[in-house]
């Protein structure tokens, strides 16, 4: 196992696959099946008491072009419709940003700093809204990620990871925005990923263990500071500090993946306790 997949501690988890009756309507191209986890790795054990920790409902497909589709439908460059790439400053020049020392796998990741998305966030913005606003509102946040270690690579299973490695809205508010709150704990509670296209294989225009990694967020509410998150992942022309930026690079990137999500505002008190070993 590589060493970011070490630091996570990433386990490959225990399952059989049985293959379903297929629905009438179903696609001749289309195969149910079921993974039956090991019961005994989910609920039973004594430091889960009994109590299922993650659910998890996967859909298996193959990313591209199907050989029946009869219509080749994109929406990718030169469309001036096409989405491009969020982040603004080239990662050989992007100022990098030091991660949380929660984070006990911080050696073994570098990010940056995005200042013109950082700026959208600020109250003198122009992205603030008022009582004649239609739509709009909401804060922004994006960076430059790389695998430290030159063995490390981006995989789907990485992917996964990534989707939720973003700085969570009640975070990017400013304090006259967010009274009361002090260092918290942000669980995820739901997260759906789709995968956008293939990671492309090494070569001079896309980098194979950094990504561009774009989020933003509209609401929190009642209960527990519930808020929701917009994620996109994106290719890298290069690693943090090295390459140099060329005309078009921008046009050579294109999004992974994206995702949503659903998490808490807890107080870090509650992540703690968790944590520790019960006697």
């Amino acid at each position: 196992m590589a060493p970011f997949g070490t630091a996570i501690n990433a386990k490959s988890i225990p399952f059989d696959v049985q293959l379903l009756p297929s629905p009438r309507d179903a696609s001749e191209d289309a195969q149910l099946y079921a993974g039956i986890v090991d019961p005994e790795w989910t609920i039973g054990r004594q430091e889960f008491q009994g109590v299922v920790k993650i659910m998890t409902h996967l859909i298996f497909g193959i990313i591209g072009r199907h050989p029946k589709d009869k219509v080749n439908l994109t929406l990718n460059p030169p469309s001036t419709y096409a989405r491009r790439l969020p982040l603004y400053t080239h990662p050989s020049t992007a100022v990098i940003n030091p991660m949380s020392q929660r984070w006990s796998f911080r050696r073994h990741v570098t990010w940056t700093d995005e200042p013109e998305l950082r700026a959208k966030n600020h109250a003198y913005s122009g992205n603030r809204t008022n009582s004649s606003t239609v739509g709009g509102g909401g804060l922004e946040w994006g960076s430059w990620l790389t695998f430290n270690d030159a063995h490390d690579r981006i995989t789907n299973p990485a992917l996964c990871f990534l989707v939720d490695m973003c700085i969570n809205t009640p975070t990017l508010l400013p304090k006259s925005e967010r009274p009361g709150l002090t260092t918290s704990w942000f669980p995820t509670m739901v997260l759906s990923v789709e995968f956008k296209n293939k990671i492309p294989l090494p070569s001079s225009k896309h980098a194979v263990r950094t990504v561009g990694i774009y989020s933003s967020g509209r609401f929190v509410t009642p209960p527990q500071g519930r808020h929701e998150a917009y994620v996109e992942v994106w290719t890298a022309p290069s690693n943090i500090g090295e390459g140099q930026e060329v005309d078009g690079w921008r046009d050579e990137q294109f999004c992974l993946a994206i995702a949503t999500q659903m998490a808490l505002t807890l107080p870090m008190e509650v992540n703690e306790k968790k944590g520790k070993p019960k006697l």
